[in-house]
């Protein structure tokens, strides 16, 4: 099968979608996780909300919604929803970029897909650290690529 890093819903242009990928190939590599499909699909909060309540069983909006479509012992693979309007407001309220939100939350499903947790405040910190640390591994790599 062949390898597959999928982003639709960006025909505004809101995301880098060489960022998206870069961003999905650094935590893959990085986590040493090998994968067959990962799509990213950008929504709107009507969106998230109605997948959220579908197959989660949560009435609300929320940043970004992952979906395993693999067993544990088996290649990546998985849908991640973002929510393009819920990551502008969190981008005002944490002062960063839109684009570097969406990123933010992108990172956070892939790293739902390598196994990943963030139910308890312990498993939520380790998360956030890793986040921060594949974004600011990215913005290099991006910056680097541009000089």
């Amino acid at each position: 099968m062949d390898k597959e890093l999928n982003l639709t819903g960006n025909e505004s242009g809101v995301v880098s979608s060489e960022a998206v990928i870069s961003a999905i190939s650094s935590v893959l590599d990085g986590e040493d996780k090998d994968y067959n499909t990962v799509s990213v699909l950008l929504v709107s909060d009507d969106e998230i909300k109605e997948v959220n309540k579908k197959y989660l069983g949560h009435d609300q909006t929320t940043d970004v919604v992952t979906f395993p479509l693999h067993e544990k012992s088996e290649p990546i693979e998985g849908e991640i929803y973002v929510s393009l309007q819920t990551t502008e407001r969190n981008s005002k309220t944490y002062n960063n970029s839109h684009s570097n939100e969406i990123i933010r939350v992108v990172i956070h499903g892939i790293l739902h897909l390598a196994g990943y947790e963030d139910s308890t405040s312990e498993s939520r910190e380790e998360m956030k650290k890793k986040e921060d640390f594949y974004l600011n591994l990215i913005e290099d790599s991006l910056m680097t690529k541009r000089q």
